[in-house]
Parts: structure tokens; C-alpha cells; sequence
């Protein structure tokens, strides 16, 4: 009897060693600490098919995925300085790589589906790397805070607010500085990097706004390659064809709308703006989209600021 309760001593100790030495050892081997801010929030460990749910805190290394319902968020924290990733709400998210130490690592993961803020604690050195997946393309930081949005059809968005981030998607790059963002399609081209501060902003400035125009009697509207009455006429449209807007000047007088299969400006003082609208992108009053040089001097704007043409058609 006595030498078998020695050996169930020695069983619980060694078991209680183990629960306290495993959490070390992951904490090095693996990744980060993973912590729930709001119920709702699954593990699924590499190599495993199965999702368990965390209450309070985990750990959690490479090839593990996370993922929060509608209403779980957490948080992943890589370093005692703070470098961070928070989940929102119908997230999923995977480490894919980590190696190194503290001080110089390479640490990539992947955005798969919903909403995440990252954070880094210190600029990053020479021989350390922070990446990010998505869908729609791949991201790089230094020394940076910035949100990412992974939509259903893993078309990827990101904002930037400290630092700079490098997009990459289809051979394409760009530098992203703060209070700009930028966005791609699965397998396509990456937009161009607009000023925003919100999704919504974003979705505007890339996607357009809902509009109306109006114009006095039976008119249509010139159509030019640029803010300007000295730039070309490429066309015209009637005011009832016009339905989004895709920029303004800094004036405020002149409209980017959508144009065969391009992009053309529209001089107007009527146009009426969805008020669901966040905000239209801003462009330079002597921007050009075919680059050639004109002037802005709009004084002799036509029928109340609109630059119309009598309509001859019946």
C-alpha cells in the first residue's frame, strides 16, 4: 500500500509539473496568448478538424485558427511590449509563421474572413518582419497600428492610422501611409490609396456615392477629362443619367462620375448626394485623368454653375 502511494504521489506531481511546464513551453514554442474579450470565441488546433471554444484565455501557436461568432471578440498578443491583434465580431484568424525571439522574428498570419486591428509595440528592426494574409492581398508593417476588413467574397480593405504599411496584390505594390487606406479583389489589381478613416469612408471614396442631378430646361451635361471649362469635351450625358459620383475637387463644383469604361468630370451646382453617403474622395482642383495640363479658371460656367449644352435630340 505504501508503495503505491508513493507512486500516486510522484503520478501527481509529475502531473502538476506538466500543467505548469506546458503553458512555458508553448508560450516559447508557439506564438501568442490568446484572450477572450466577449464570449464566443473557438481554437482550432493544427493538424486537428475540430473548433473548441475558449471562456477565458489560451494559448495558441503556429497553424492554430481563431474564430469569433456574432458577438465574440478576443485578443492575440505576441509580446510582453504589446504587439496585438483584436478580433472582432465573425472573425477568423490563423497564424501561419513564427520564428525567432523577441527581438528579431518573423511573424506572418492570415485575415481570412472579418474584421482585425493590429498593433505593434516598437518599430521593428532590420531582421524582424510582421505580414499579413488576405484574400486580396498581402500586407507588410513596421512599426505600425492599422485595421483590416476581409468581406465575404474576400475582397480585403485596410486602414492605416500610425506608421506605414506595404500592400501587395498581382505584382502591385504601394505604400500606405497613416489615415489612408486601401483595397483588392481576389486576384485582382490593388485600388488606389484614398484618405479614410472608416470602412464606410473607404467604400465611398473607391465605390462612389448615390446621387441625383438636375438641370434647367431640356439640357445635357459636357463630359471633360478634366475639372475644367479648358479641358476637353469628351461627351455628354443627360442630368437623369447620372447616378454616382466618384470624386469632387477641393472646389467643390466639379463631379467624377463613371464614363466608357473610365473615369470624367462633370460641372454642376444641383447634384443632390445620398445622405447615406460618408464621403466623396477629394481630388486636386487641376487633377487631370489624362494628365494634360489645364487651367481652372471656371468664371464662365453656364446655367447656374452646370456646364450644359442645349440637347438638339427630340
Amino acid at each position: 500500500m505504501k508503495y503505491i502511494k508513493r507512486v500516486a504521489t510522484v503520478m501527481t506531481v509529475l502531473v502538476i509539473t506538466l500543467t505548469i511546464a506546458l503553458p512555458l513551453f508553448a508560450q516559447n514554442e508557439f506564438a501568442a496568448t490568446l484572450e477572450v474579450l466577449n464570449s464566443g470565441v473557438e481554437v482550432q488546433r493544427v493538424n486537428t478538424d475540430t473548433f473548441i471554444a475558449v471562456q477565458l484565455e489560451a494559448i495558441v501557436g503556429v497553424g492554430d485558427t481563431i474564430r469569433t461568432d456574432e458577438t465574440g471578440e478576443a485578443r492575440i498578443t505576441f509580446f510582453a511590449d504589446g504587439t496585438d491583434v483584436t478580433l472582432e465580431p465573425s472573425t477568423e484568424y490563423r497564424i501561419i509563421e513564427f520564428e525567432g525571439d523577441d527581438d528579431n522574428f518573423q511573424l506572418t498570419v492570415e485575415v481570412l474572413a472579418g474584421q482585425t486591428t493590429h498593433r505593434l509595440g516598437r518599430i521593428l528592426g532590420t531582421n524582424s518582419s510582421y505580414d499579413v494574409e488576405t484574400p486580396g492581398m498581402t500586407l507588410a508593417a513596421q512599426g505600425t497600428v492599422f485595421s483590416i476588413r476581409v468581406e465575404d467574397s474576400g475582397r480585403s480593405g485596410m486602414l492605416v492610422f500610425e506608421g506605414d504599411v506595404d500592400a501587395n496584390a498581382d505584382g502591385q505594390q504601394a505604400d500606405v501611409p497613416p489615415a489612408f487606406g486601401i483595397r483588392s479583389a481576389v486576384n485582382e489589381e490593388l485600388s488606389d490609396v484614398v484618405r479614410a478613416s472608416t470602412f464606410d469612408e473607404l467604400d465611398a471614396a473607391l465605390d462612389g456615392c448615390t446621387v441625383s442631378v438636375t438641370t434647367l430646361d431640356d439640357v445635357s451635361i459636357n463630359v471633360r477629362l478634366a475639372p475644367s471649362l479648358d479641358a476637353e469635351a469628351i461627351g455628354f450625358v443627360s442630368a437623369d443619367e447620372i447616378d454616382t459620383f466618384v470624386g469632387v475637387t477641393e472646389a467643390g463644383t466639379w463631379y467624377r462620375i463613371p464614363f466608357d469604361d473610365n473615369f470624367a468630370w462633370v460641372l454642376s451646382s444641383t447634384a443632390s448626394i445620398s445622405t447615406d453617403c460618408a464621403g466623396l474622395r477629394v481630388f486636386a482642383d487641376d487633377f487631370s485623368e489624362a494628365g494634360v495640363s489645364v487651367t481652372t479658371d471656371n468664371t464662365d460656367a453656364v446655367d447656374s454653375n452646370d456646364d450644359s449644352t442645349e440637347n438638339t435630340e427630340d
